[in-house]
C-alpha cells in the first residue's frame, strides 16, 4: 500500500516474497510469518493495515513492522508503523527514508533474517 511508490520500490529491491495490501479489500489470509512495511501517511493506512492483520489468523504470523518516512517530519517520522507497533505489541524492526538506499536494503535484509521471515506485506 503506497501512494508515492517508495515502499513498493524498497520492497521490490529487497527481493523477497511479498503481498501488497489492497486498500479497498485488505482481507487476505496469510499462513506464514511476515513483516508489514508501511509508509508514513494519514491514519487511513493504519486502519487498512489493521484490517489486514486482524483478518482470520493473520495476527498469529505477524512478526513486526518496518517503515518509510521523511526525517523532516520529526515526531511523525514513520508514525504509522510506530502506532501499529504499539497497538500489536510487535517491534518496529526497521525504518528508512523515502525508498531507502542500497545500504538500507542490505541492513533491512539482515534484520529480517534474524526473524527467518518468509514474506513481507506492504
Amino acid at each position: 500500500m503506497t501512494i508515492t511508490g517508495n515502499v513498493k520500490d524498497f520492497v521490490e529491491r529487497v527481493d523477497m516474497k511479498s503481498h501488497e495490501i489492497n486498500p479497498t479489500n485488505p482481507f487476505h489470509e496469510v499462513s506464514e510469518d511476515y513483516i508489514v512495511v508501511v509508509p508514513s501517511y494519514e491514519n487511513m493506512i493504519t486502519e487498512e493495515v489493521s484490517d489486514f492483520i486482524d483478518y482470520k489468523g493473520n495476527k498469529e504470523h505477524l512478526l513486526g513492522f518496518a517503515s518509510s518516512g521523511n526525517l523532516n517530519f520529526d515526531d511523525l517520522y514513520c508514525v504509522n508503523a510506530k502506532e501499529l507497533s504499539a497497538k500489536y505489541s510487535k517491534p518496529l524492526i526497521f525504518t528508512f527514508e523515502y525508498a531507502g538506499t542500497d545500504k538500507d536494503v542490505d541492513n533491512f535484509k539482515k534484520e529480517v533474517n534474524k526473524f527467518a521471515v518468509s514474506s513481507i506485506n506492504v
